[in-house]
C-alpha cells in the first residue's frame, strides 16, 4: 500500500507546451455531491476559470445521481465544501445505501471505514493548523464543534460517491460514459479537467478511451487519485499491484493541483503513483496556505479562479479561440437548450458557409455546402433505417426531426447535442474542418404574434380623399397565422375586383412553401390583414359605418409562418422570406413592395449581433431587394417582478426584441388610437435603445383596441352571406404592436401607391417617414420619431 506524502512547495504553473496552446474544447467533470443544472453549474466554472462563459468552447461531463438527489442544487459550487453538506442531514442513510448497493459490500465496508478515519483524522490536523485563534485553541469549539461535525457529514457525502465508483460497477459504467459522451462528438484536442472525484472518473475513461482521444493536457484539482485506499483499486483493475500507475495514452501532459488543508487530496502528490515511458511525469502544483473553514478548501470555484489554475490552462487552449468575442459556432443560446436535456432533439437552425475562404473561385458554393450539410444529416440522423428517438422511441425520419431543406441560406433540424457537436466538429472552420459547410448554428427560436377610428389618427382617411391614395397598385406581404379567405372585408368590388387577397401560402408544413388553406384558427394573422387592405361600406344597412384598412385598394400576399397556437420558428418565417425574394427576382418590378411582421421573440446578445440573427439577415435580404419591412416593437414595455414572494409591476427599457432591432427595418410602437398627445405610449409598448445603443422603435402607430376583422372557423361561410353581418360579428378590437405594424404597413403602401417613383426604394421611403411624424413629447426610446402623418408625407414629397 503507497504511504501518503506531501509535494514539496510550488507556486509556479505548470511547465508550458512546446508549442502554442492548441486545444479548441475544455471538458469539465465535476466532484461529490448534488449539483446545479448542468448548464449553470458549466457556467459557474467557465466563469471561475475564464472569466466569462464559454458557450460551446466547454462541456460539462455532468453524472449526479438523481436517484440520490432528485432535484438538482440550487447553491454555487462555492458551497460544495460546507454549506452543500449543511443540506443533507441524511448523509449516514446515504452512505450505508451506497454500501449495501454495492457489488461487494465487505469489501466496501471496510474501504469506507479505512478512509474515513484516514480522512477525519486529515481533517482535525487542518483545523488545529488553520483555526483562527491557532496552537492549542484550535481543538476547542471552533475545531471540533463547529468543523467535526460539519467535516463527519461531507465526508460521508464524499465517501458515498466514491464507493459508488469504487464498488458499485453499473454506477461506475454510467459515470464514466459521460465522460465518453462529451469527448466521442470530436471538438478536439482537448483539455480535460477533473475536480474532485471527477479526476477519478476522467482517469478511468481517459484509460479506456486509449490514443484514440488528443487531451493536450489533463488537469485533476482536489483529487483523491493519490490515496492509498484509491491507488489500490485502481492498481487492481489495471493489473498494476505493486508498480505504478500508467498515465492515460492519449493525455500528452498532466498537472495536478491540491490546496493545503483540502483533505480530499490529501497526498498532495500524484507523480509518484503514476508514470508512463515516454512521457513527462506529472507536475504536480500545492497551493499553499490553510484556508477557513477547511471544507472550502475543497471548492471547485476555488480551485479554477486560482492562478495556477488559470494560467496553467491557457497554455494549452488556443487563446485566439477561448476570448468572450471570439467567433463560435453553436451559439449561446442552442448550448443552452442543449444543455438543459443532453438526449431531447431541439430545433436548429443552420447557417451554411457560402464559400470557403481557402477555396479557389467558384468552387464550393452555397449549394456545395447544402448538400454536404444534408448527407450529413441524412447519414448521421436519418440512418441507419429503424433507428428510433432515444427519448420518444418514434421512428427517426426526415418528418419527425423537422427537416427543412428549402431554406435559400439554413437548413433546419431538429437534433441532439451528440449530433450537434459531431456536426459542429466536422464541417466547421473553428473546428479545423478542411471545407466548411456550416458557418453557425442557432436555436431555431419560436416568434410568437404580438397582440376604424385609427385611420384618422395617423391622417389615412385625408390622404385618401385628397390624393387617391388607397393603395391601388400595391402589393404587401403579411407573415402570420394566416388569413380567413371568405370574410367579406377582403371581397369589396368597389376596392378590389378580383378580391383583396392575391394569394395565399402555408409555411409551416415541412419542404416547399405549399399554398394555404384559406383558414385562420388563430385570427391574429386576419385582424392584421384587415387594417392594411379591404374594406366594407355602409356595414349591416345603408346608415351602417365604413369599416376601411389603411390601404383598401392594396393587395395582399398571405403566408401562414406561425401556428395557430400563435408561435412559430424562425425556420418557417425565413422560408417565407425567401419565397418573397424569388418571387421579385422573377420579375422585372417588385412582385411584393412591403411586408409586415406583427411577431417577434426575446433576444440574446451573446449568440448573435444586435440586429444580426438569422432572421434579421433574411429581412436584409428583402430591403437590399427594394422591400420595406415593416415590424411590431414587441410587447415587453411592462412586466411584473417578483422579489421575496411580493410582486410589483414595472416598465422596462431596452426591452425591443428580433427582429424589431433590426436598423434597416421600421420597428413600430404602440399609442392609443385616438387620443395619442393625451395617452402617449401605450403601457406594453417595447422601449428603446436596442441592446447596442441604437434609437428604436422608429415610429408608434395606433395599437390599442384596434376594431378589425374577426376570423371565422364556420366552413359554411360566404362573403356574399356574411356582408350582412353586423359588425360585432365581423369585427373583434384588439391591442398590441401586432396592431400598430400593419397600420404603418397601410399607410406606407397608400403613400407608395400615389408616389410609385419611390417604389423600390426603402430607404429613402423610411427616411420621409421620420421626417413628417407629429411629435407627442415623449421620451425618444418611446415614441422614436413619433406617430406618422400621410398627409404631411404626399404634400412634402
Amino acid at each position: 500500500m503507497a504511504t501518503s506524502k506531501r509535494a514539496s512547495a510550488s507556486n509556479t504553473p505548470g511547465d508550458p507546451p512546446a508549442r502554442p496552446g492548441r486545444a479548441r474544447t475544455v471538458i469539465y467533470c465535476h466532484g461529490i455531491s448534488n449539483m446545479p443544472p448542468e448548464g449553470v453549474l458549466r457556467s459557474e466554472w467557465d466563469r471561475a476559470l475564464f472569466g466569462a462563459d464559454q458557450g460551446e468552447r466547454t462541456r460539462m461531463a455532468y453524472w449526479v445521481d438523481r436517484e440520490r438527489y432528485p432535484e438538482a442544487a440550487g447553491i454555487s459550487t462555492r458551497a460544495i465544501g460546507d454549506d452543500r453538506a449543511q443540506l443533507l442531514p441524511g448523509s449516514d442513510m446515504l452512505l450505508k445505501a451506497s454500501i449495501q448497493a454495492s457489488d461487494a459490500p465487505e469489501e466496501s465496508a471496510a474501504f469506507v471505514a479505512a478512509l474515513t478515519q484516514e480522512l477525519e483524522a486529515a481533517a482535525l490536523s487542518a483545523a488545529q493548523r488553520g483555526a483562527p485563534m491557532g496552537g492549542a485553541a484550535a481543538l476547542s469549539m471552533e475545531a471540533k464543534g463547529l468543523w467535526s461535525p460539519v467535516t463527519a457529514m461531507f465526508t460521508k457525502v464524499f465517501m458515498a460517491d466514491v464507493n459508488d465508483f469504487l464498488f458499485n460497477q453499473t454506477k461506475r459504467q454510467r459515470m464514466v460514459q459521460t465522460v465518453k459522451d462529451r469527448v466521442t462528438t470530436g471538438g478536439g484536442p482537448f483539455v480535460v479537467i477533473g475536480h474532485s472525484q471527477g479526476s477519478m472518473v476522467t482517469y478511468q475513461a481517459l484509460m479506456e478511451l486509449g490514443t484514440t482521444l488528443e487531451v493536450d493536457l489533463y488537469v485533476t484539482i482536489g483529487s483523491p487519485l493519490g490515496l492509498p485506499q484509491v491507488t489500490d483499486v485502481l492498481q487492481t483493475w489495471h493489473g498494476k499491484t505493486g508498480t505504478k500507475l500508467p498515465i492515460p495514452p492519449g493525455v500528452k501532459r498532466w498537472v495536478n493541483i491540491a490546496q493545503d488543508g483540502d483533505i480530499v487530496c490529501l497526498d498532495q502528490s500524484l507523480a509518484d503513483e503514476y508514470s508512463a515511458t515516454g512521457k513527462p511525469p506529472i507536475r504536480d502544483e500545492r497551493l499553499q496556505g490553510i484556508v477557513w473553514p477547511p471544507s472550502k478548501a475543497h471548492a471547485a470555484s476555488r480551485y479554477l479562479s486560482r492562478t495556477a489554475t488559470q494560467t496553467t490552462v491557457m497554455t494549452a487552449v488556443d487563446r485566439a479561440r477561448f476570448q468572450p468575442v471570439s467567433p463560435v459556432t453553436v451559439t449561446r443560446n442552442l448550448a443552452e437548450a442543449l444543455d438543459a436535456e443532453a438526449t431531447a432533439r431541439v430545433p436548429v437552425l443552420i447557417e451554411l458557409v457560402d464559400r470557403s475562404p481557402a477555396a479557389a473561385s467558384g468552387s464550393d458554393t452555397l449549394q456545395d455546402a447544402r448538400s454536404t450539410v444534408l448527407e450529413w444529416i441524412h447519414t448521421n440522423v436519418l440512418s441507419p433505417k429503424g433507428s428510433k428517438d432515444l427519448i420518444t422511441q418514434d421512428p427517426i425520419t426526415a418528418d419527425t426531426v423537422h427537416l427543412e431543406d428549402q431554406l435559400d441560406r439554413y437548413v433546419a433540424v431538429n437534433l441532439n447535442r451528440a449530433e450537434v457537436e459531431r456536426l459542429a466538429a466536422a464541417m466547421s472552420r473553428h473546428y479545423g474542418a478542411s471545407s466548411p459547410a456550416v458557418y453557425r448554428m442557432f436555436s431555431n427560436s419560436r416568434k410568437r404574434a404580438l397582440i376604424r377610428d385609427s385611420i384618422h389618427t395617423v391622417q389615412a382617411r385625408t390622404a385618401q380623399l385628397g390624393y387617391n391614395a388607397y393603395g391601388q397598385g400595391i402589393t404587401w406581404a403579411v407573415l402570420d397565422t394566416g388569413i380567413d379567405r371568405h370574410h367579406p372585408h377582403f371581397h369589396n368590388p368597389a376596392f378590389a375586383p378580383d378580391g383583396t387577397i392575391a394569394a395565399e401560402w402555408d409555411c409551416t408544413a415541412r419542404g416547399p412553401v405549399q399554398p394555404g388553406s384559406g383558414n385562420d384558427a388563430n385570427g391574429h394573422g386576419t385582424h392584421v390583414a384587415g387594417v392594411i387592405a379591404g374594406g366594407l361600406q355602409a356595414l349591416g344597412d345603408p346608415a351602417g359605418p365604413d369599416m376601411l384598412a389603411m390601404a383598401p385598394r392594396a393587395r395582399l400576399v398571405t403566408y401562414k409562418v406561425l401556428a395557430d397556437n400563435g408561435s412559430g420558428y424562425d425556420a418557417w418565417i425565413i422560408k417565407a422570406i425567401d419565397h418573397i425574394w424569388q418571387q421579385n427576382q422573377n420579375g422585372r418590378r417588385l412582385a411584393i413592395q412591403g411586408v409586415n411582421l406583427s411577431l417577434g421573440g426575446s433576444f440574446d446578445p451573446a449568440s448573435f449581433g444586435c440586429g444580426d440573427s438569422p432572421l434579421c439577415a433574411s429581412l436584409l435580404r428583402l430591403v437590399r431587394q427594394g422591400v420595406l419591412v415593416v415590424l411590431a416593437a414587441g410587447n415587453e414595455g411592462s412586466g411584473e417582478i417578483v422579489v421575496d414572494g411580493f410582486s410589483s409591476t414595472r416598465s422596462f427599457d431596452l426591452s425591443i426584441g428580433d427582429p424589431a432591432n433590426l436598423e434597416e427595418a421600421i420597428a413600430v410602437g404602440s399609442v392609443h388610437p385616438t387620443l395619442p398627445h393625451r395617452y402617449g405610449t401605450s403601457y406594453f409598448s417595447s422601449r428603446g435603445p436596442t441592446a447596442d445603443g441604437r434609437l428604436k422603435p422608429d415610429v408608434v402607430g395606433p395599437g390599442e383596441r384596434i376594431l378589425s376583422c374577426r376570423s371565422s372557423s364556420d366552413p359554411s361561410r360566404t362573403p356574399e352571406r356574411d356582408r350582412a353581418k353586423s359588425v360585432d360579428e365581423l369585427y373583434v378590437a384588439l391591442s398590441g404592436t401586432s396592431m400598430a405594424a400593419p397600420h404603418i404597413s397601410g399607410l406606407l403602401a397608400a403613400f407608395l401607391s400615389v408616389r410609385t417613383e419611390l417604389i423600390g426604394y426603402p430607404e429613402r421611403v423610411k427616411q420621409i417617414l421620420l421626417q413628417h411624424c407629429t411629435d407627442l413629447h415623449r421620451d425618444r426610446y418611446h415614441q422614436g420619431a413619433g406617430l406618422p402623418n400621410l398627409s404631411k408625407m404626399l404634400l412634402h414629397t
